[in-house]
């Protein structure tokens, strides 16, 4: 039998757990109603399943159940946060502020509201991919709307200051949104009481199923018209909810309120001996290095090699990526590195390496062995 590559692409998706499958089967062979047929027994199954998921999603991340919004990702999540609070916002402003570095699905919506009125303020990072609080804080005007800016960069692991962002939000008056995707269930999140007003996750990020996400939506968090953002996504998060996803995303949410502390000390292990290694040898820098940022993720600027390369050279012993899975199937620059301010040359020889729970250090060392071989 011919042998998998290692996988170190965790941030692009994870293998679904043995728990979290377990917990998801019945709701496909045996409990198989509607939620939403509040009839019959059937229909109370399923629904009290997706009670549970709340509860499991709620404890894991301090928020109230009725605060959890299910869609199918967080393209969606994304897509609806932002979208749902410009149209509702347009009698009291336009205005959004996002940054030169986040997910592709906040910049794609930012653009498409752009083609119908919006005014965007796309605020550069520094060389660390980090954005300036004093420029944030001067990027505020009597029409803005919202803040649009994640926690995690899902392609260099920068860690975003969501503190202070939320802080300088809330003094503003204007709503704050952040894309959880690579930080739910890895990093410790409290959305009660951070000034977080909207926050969007996914389940295969942290070992559930694809295809189910969620959103975020404080109960007191209001646009800037005064209507609850609460009422407005209830108002079109409609539709059959998706109760095996549901299921698992809770089971999965469930594993890593648990698990979270052991997994960050293992994989902070590895990460600092990946880097260690790094160094000694010779074989590449680090992207956003002076900087706190996620031990889940790392970006290498890899010496002497170009990164396409090496990815098909070694795509039978190891699997890692040029950047968001979103992108993929592109070659072209990473808009993340061009707006750290790095050549083309050296994004294109940078590579991002993530990892998960599965992730060993003899993997590792296979990981390491392949750069050193592209290098000699």
């Amino acid at each position: 039998m011919k042998k998998e590559p290692i996988y170190f692409d965790y941030a692009s998706t994870t293998p679904v757990k043995q728990e979290v499958y377990e917990a998801m089967s019945p709701y496909f062979l045996d409990h198989y109603g509607n939620a939403s047929s509040s009839t019959h027994r059937h229909g109370s199954i399923a629904s009290n399943a997706i009670d549970k998921a709340r509860n499991q999603i709620s404890k894991l991340v301090n928020c109230k159940e009725n605060e959890v919004f299910f869609t199918s990702g967080s393209t969606e999540a994304i897509k609806l946060a932002i979208s749902q609070v410009f149209y509702n916002s347009l009698d009291k402003g336009n205005h959004i502020i996002t940054s030169k570095a986040e997910h592709k699905a906040v910049l794609d919506t930012c653009k498409d509201l752009e083609k119908i009125g919006a005014q965007v303020t796309y605020l550069d990072v520094d060389d660390n991919g980090k954005i300036d609080i004093n420029l944030l804080q001067h990027s505020f005007v009597e029409d803005t709307i919202l803040v649009a800016l994640m926690h995690v960069n899902n392609e260099t692991g920068v860690i975003a200051d969501i503190d202070d962002i939320g802080a300088i939000c809330k003094k503003k008056n204007v709503l704050f949104f952040t894309d959880a995707t690579q930080s739910y269930g890895k990093l410790p999140l409290n959305f009660q009481e951070e000034n977080i007003d909207l926050l969007c996750f996914n389940a295969h990020k942290i070992y559930g199923p694809k295809g189910i996400g969620g959103l975020l939506v404080k109960t007191t968090a209001k646009t800037k018209s005064n209507v609850l953002v609460k009422q407005l996504i209830e108002s079109v998060n409609l539709g059959t909810l998706n109760v095996p996803g549901i299921v698992g995303l809770g089971k999965a949410s469930e594993l890593a309120m648990f698990e979270m502390d052991a997994d960050y000390k293992k994989i902070l292990n590895l990460n600092t001996h990946l880097q260690q290694e790094l160094h000694q040898s010779e074989l590449g820098t680090i992207n956003a290095i002076s900087v706190n940022r996620s031990p889940y993720i790392i970006n290498v600027q890899l010496l002497n090699q170009d990164a396409e390369s090496f990815i098909l050279k070694n795509k039978n012993s190891v699997s890692v990526s040029m950047g968001s899975a979103c992108n993929s199937r592109l070659i072209e620059q990473s808009h993340v590195l061009k707006s750290m301010d790095l050549s083309k040359d050296k994004a294109a020889s940078s590579i991002r390496i993530s990892f998960g729970s599965l992730s060993t250090q003899s993997q590792l060392d296979i990981l390491v062995n392949a750069i050193k071989n592209g290098n000699s």
